[in-house]
Order: structure tokens, then sequence, then C-alpha cells
């Protein structure tokens, strides 16, 4: 049960950041907030290794580099995304996520999904459109949709690498670390090509700086330790709980009228997140008992 009790910590941690960084954007650039963004974390991941007496290690591999660029990617495209969309919006597009995840945990991975948990990832995406509104449909962005599912395809293709790597014993803290690195210093091959402006607050700041330690860093260091323990396509699905956490806590500041469509959606959502993990439980369990 540890690895459900991280997950479920990442789901709070990624359920409210994007409001935090939702405010910070409010005077600077897409860009310079994910520059922030890594800062923020390599300091953080720096930091708590010393703390904890392990000292973060810096991986080099072909595989670690192919892991920056789609973290690059991911939170480049995070970043417009939440410039041209409300952070409900944001939030529920970005469930596709939950789709990528298991697509490729499928496919990459060769985790086996018994019938009953393709009915219950279904029934979370069926939630997830229901839970979106025609008439928030009709307000979208174009170029928001669209950058927020490659946001969300490139973090899940980033994680399905992750999971890969936490097979092979490497430190969650680490890998962290050596992501943040070198997703530091291609954004910052990506400012010096394509330069912005820097007239940055320290409110601004101060907000992305939040928002990247609980999303960047807590949220994704509990998402590290939670794939060691349970896997991957479940604890991505049951994820898909961050929209509802994020409608609750951003109504007050980016208020969306709910219709019963929405309430039968978020009901759906929740209810087929729960009975996805009381049924790996279940499953993990008999497993045990038999070997």
């Amino acid at each position: 049960m540890k690895g459900y009790g991280y997950n479920i910590a990442s789901i709070l941690m990624m359920g409210v950041g994007p409001l935090i960084a939702k405010f910070g954007l409010q005077t600077i650039s897409a860009s310079a907030a994910a520059f922030i963004n890594a800062c923020t974390i390599v300091i953080a991941s720096f930091i708590w290794g010393m703390l904890r007496k392990e000292p973060v290690k810096f991986y080099v591999s072909k595989d670690m580099t192919l892991l920056s660029v789609c973290n690059v990617l991911g939170v480049l495209f995070m970043y417009v995304s939440l410039s041209l969309l409300s952070p409900v919006q944001v939030g529920f597009l970005g469930r596709f996520y939950t789709v990528f995840a298991v697509l490729l945990s499928f496919v990459l991975l060769r985790e086996k999904i018994s019938k009953t948990e393709w009915m219950l990832v279904l029934l979370a995406v069926a939630g997830t459109f229901l839970f979106i509104t025609p008439k928030d449909s009709g307000s979208l962005s174009v170029a928001g949709v669209i950058c927020a599912l490659l946001y969300t395809f490139f973090f899940a293709l980033c994680n399905v690498l992750i999971k890969w790597r936490m097979e092979k014993g490497r430190n969650s803290n680490s890998i962290l670390f050596t992501n943040s690195l070198w997703t530091f210093f291609l954004l910052a091959l990506y400012l010096l090509i394509f330069p912005v402006s820097w007239q940055v607050s320290a409110q601004s700041v101060s907000l992305t700086a939040a928002a990247s330690l609980m999303t960047g860093f807590l949220g994704t260091l509990f998402l590290y330790e939670a794939l060691k323990r349970i896997r991957f396509s479940i604890a991505n699905i049951m994820r898909a709980a961050s929209p509802v956490i994020l409608a609750i806590v951003s109504y007050p500041f980016f208020p969306v009228p709910l219709t019963s469509l929405n309430i039968l959606g978020a009901v759906i959502l929740l209810a087929s997140i729960i009975l996805i993990g009381i049924t790996d439980y279940k499953k993990r369990r008999l497993k045990s008992l038999v070997e």
C-alpha cells in the first residue's frame, strides 16, 4: 500500500500546482517559466540529497538524454497550454495522459492489462470527456488544446523511460536531478536561440518556483517512488483524479459553471479510479499468496 500512498501524495501536488503556475504566468513567458522550473528543481534535488546524506549523482547515458529531451518538450508545451487555457481546461485535457500512459505501458513495457482494467480505463476517459461541457469546448484555444495533448504525450513517454530506469536500481532523486539539469541546459540553449523578455516580478518568479516545487519536485519524486512499487499503468490511471482536485481549488479564481454532465463525469472518473486501485491491489495480493 506504500506505493499507493506515494501516488496519492503525487496526485495532490499535481492537482494544486497548475493553479499556482497559472498565476505566475501573468507576467512572464512560458519559456521563461519553464527555465525557472528547471532551476528550481535542480536546486531542490541537490539540497534534498544533502539533507538525506545521499548526494545526487549525474547519470550520463543516451537514454537519460532522450528522457531529458522528452521532459523539455513536455515542460514547454505545458506552460504554453497554461498560458492559453484555464487551469481547469488544462487539467482535464491533460487526462489524455492516461490514454497515452496505458498505451505506452502496453506497447513498450509489455504490461498485461485485464479486460476489466481496460473497461475501467474507458470509463475513466469517458468521465473526463463528460466533465468538459460544450460551452467549455467552444471556448478552447485550438493551439492550447494541441499543446496540452503534446505535453501529456511527452510526459507519458518520459515516465515510461523513468519506469525502465527505476527497474535498473537508479536513485529517484538522482534521476530527477539529472533530468532537470539536462532540461536546464537545453532550455538555456533554446532561450539563446529564441530570446524572450526577462522583465519579471519577484511575485511571478516566487509563484513559478512554488509551483515547480509542488509539481516538478515533490509531485515527480513521489511518482518515481510510487513507480518502484506499483505498475506504471495503474499509477497513471489513478492520476486521473488530479483534474477534479484542480477544479475544486481553481473554482474561486477561475469559476466554471458545473452542469449535470460535469457532475456525472466526475463521479464516473473517481469511481473508475477507486475500482482500478482495488482491482490491482487484489491481483497483487493474490499473486503474493500464490508465490
